[in-house]
């Protein structure tokens, strides 16, 4: 499920940020003070639901509310506010709820539990689809065959989210990891960073990516690798370790020398 947040007060939108993930921590959520912002970004990437203040500077909740259902008829649209007189306006644009601030977990929780528009579950078999190999050169596979990425700057930045084990990694990080810090490469970072998404959206597998504001990381549980398989200890894992991983990727070697440090615990 993914779920964006929209409140032009920052420390507001944190809060809320964090009371909806915790009532909803599978879910894949960003959050925006801007309402153009979040425009943008529901015109690129599917959104199941939508939290959203009333007044705003920049744009009111229900004007909001009404773009995004043009972009996404099919959106959930709540809205989160101090302020009781909008309910009858919020209605009749169709919203699943209304939350009056400050928003509380039970609300939340009523909320996401009795949509509108219920979300559709991501089918059990798209977890199983996606093998990466880690020892040796870094490949990923789809259905046994390699998938192929658009750039090959595409391909190292998962490998690096798959040796930070599914740690949200931010933006900044992984350009200097991919370039080392030269020039501005933040535009093509853009490329590649939605080069993963479509090419993981078109494979099935779109349900591994988490993609926040300026990060971006893995459900780790959704894949099968053989480096994950060798931190379990499992024979899968074990028996595939030949003494190398990630070798095109001078990144990896911090990990190539834990790796053979504690090689000796699965003799």
């Amino acid at each position: 499920m993914r779920i964006i947040v929209v409140d032009d007060e920052p420390l507001v939108l944190e809060g809320e940020i964090n009371m909806i993930r915790r009532c909803a921590p599978q879910a894949e959520i960003t959050g925006f003070i801007s309402p153009k912002k979040a425009l943008e970004y529901a015109a690129e990437t599917p959104v199941d639901v939508a939290f959203l203040d009333i007044q705003m500077g920049e744009m009111r909740g229900v004007e909001l509310g009404r773009r995004l259902k043009l972009l996404r008829p099919e959106l959930n649209i709540i809205f989160a506010t101090a302020y009781d007189h909008y309910y009858a306006e919020a209605m009749d644009l169709h919203a699943s709820g209304y939350i009056l601030k400050p928003i509380k977990e039970e609300s939340v929780l009523r909320e996401l539990g009795d949509l509108r528009n219920p979300v559709a579950s991501a089918p059990a078999s798209s977890a199983g689809k996606l093998f990466v190999r880690a020892f040796g050169d870094f490949e990923v596979f789809c259905n046994d065959a390699p998938v192929l990425f658009r750039y090959q700057k595409t391909k190292e930045m998962f490998a690096y989210l798959i040796d930070r084990r599914g740690a949200i990694v931010e933006s900044e990080t992984l350009i200097t990891v991919l370039w080392g810090g030269e020039d501005d490469r933040s535009n093509f970072f853009k490329q590649i960073r939605k080069d993963l998404k479509d090419t993981l959206e078109q494979l099935g597998c779109g349900d591994i990516l988490i993609r926040r504001r300026g990060s971006i990381g893995l459900l780790t549980q959704n894949i099968s690798c053989d480096y994950f398989d060798w931190l379990k200890g499992l024979p899968s894992g074990v028996n595939a370790y030949h003494g190398e991983y990630m070798r095109q990727y001078d990144w990896a070697q911090s990990t190539w020398v834990n790796l053979e440090g504690k090689s000796n615990l699965w003799e």
